[in-house]
């Protein structure tokens, strides 16, 4: 039977969501390199990335890209270390160059190999508060960098590009999409998705749309649209890593009051008579609304006009 709205009801659903976020890690995205399959020397070989470490704000992580107004570091880092026979055929391959980073079509920065230690090549940028040799975020640097965006990587050639200058002529070396690193449904981010990641859903379980935006998976957001709904238990169902059965749809935190029994909830209408109409016909819990219950009769139908001519919240 549903209930009407309660500020006890949001009060729990937010201190619960907020108490979970505090133990919030980072989100990251990764575009992962790899040699060409037919390199002369290393072929097929994983020689780094591209990421975004984006630091949580307000206790909460987004899905869906990066903007500049999080706080973020951007890192490349092009590895050749691990590759059997590094040395010396790393010495007169083609891998050993500076290379110039692009993100779709725009120039992010000259990565130069062998700065600190050989085969190794780094660039790392902070958005918020640089420490050497970390550099502070250029003023062009892409803005927002979203999922599936393209990391290319070419040989670089002559003076750096400007900052968000287009790509060059030619074929990149490397080129890989940016990826999330971790499983939707993982809210803690611990890369299982298990009982701990459906009890922070259940603590914000809003399938009524009622308390407002739900931002990240701290906040049993799984699917990018700001909600902690259905859609979000059915994505933790699909990604279920626990050796045991998923538990059943969570109980919502908030419930509309006893006559928003339709669409647009929050609203007290006609739809909402025939949707009561409907229901007691049925004999359906959403009509079951006075004692005794499991029983349809008068009493129901008295209930439901009191509940709809005093209103909703």
């Amino acid at each position: 039977m549903r209930t009407r709205l309660t500020l006890a009801a949001i009060t729990l659903g937010t201190l619960a969501g907020s108490a979970h976020a505090q133990a919030n890690p980072d989100y990251r995205v990764r575009a992962r390199f790899r040699t060409a399959p037919d390199a002369s020397w290393g072929a097929n070989e994983s020689v780094g990335h591209a990421e975004f470490r984006v630091h949580s704000r307000f206790g909460h992580v987004y899905y869906g890209g990066v903007v500049r107004a999080d706080e973020f570091k951007f890192q490349v880092q092009i590895d050749y270390r691990d590759i059997s026979g590094f040395d010396p055929e790393f010495f007169a391959s083609p891998f050993n160059a500076d290379y110039d980073v692009y993100i779709n079509n725009a120039f992010v920065g000259r990565v130069f190999m062998s700065t600190e230690e050989l085969g190794l090549a780094e660039l790392v940028y902070d958005s918020r508060h640089p420490n050497f040799p970390d550099l502070p975020l250029p003023e062009n640097f892409p803005d927002p960098v979203e999922l599936f965006d393209v990391v290319s990587v070419f040989p670089a050639t002559g003076a750096a590009p400007e900052i968000g200058a287009p790509l060059p002529a030619g074929d990149p070396m490397f080129q890989s999409e940016l990826i999330e690193e971790f499983a939707r449904g993982d809210a803690n981010m611990d890369g299982k998705v298990d009982e701990d990641d459906y009890a922070i859903l259940a603590s914000v379980y809003d399938p009524f749309h009622l308390l407002g935006e739900h931002v990240g998976p701290m906040a049993g957001d799984f699917t990018a649209d700001n909600l902690a709904d259905l859609d979000d238990y059915d994505t933790l169902v699909a990604n279920w890593t626990d050796s045991h059965d998923v538990p059943p749809e969570p109980e919502a935190v908030a419930t509309p009051c006893a006559a928003d029994l339709a669409q647009p909830f929050g609203t007290l209408d006609f739809s909402d008579v025939l949707a009561f109409l409907t229901a007691f016909a049925a004999s359906a819990p959403e009509a079951d609304l006075a004692e005794p219950i499991g029983t349809f009769d008068f009493s129901d139908v008295l209930a439901f006009l009191a509940a709809f001519g005093a209103g909703c919240p």
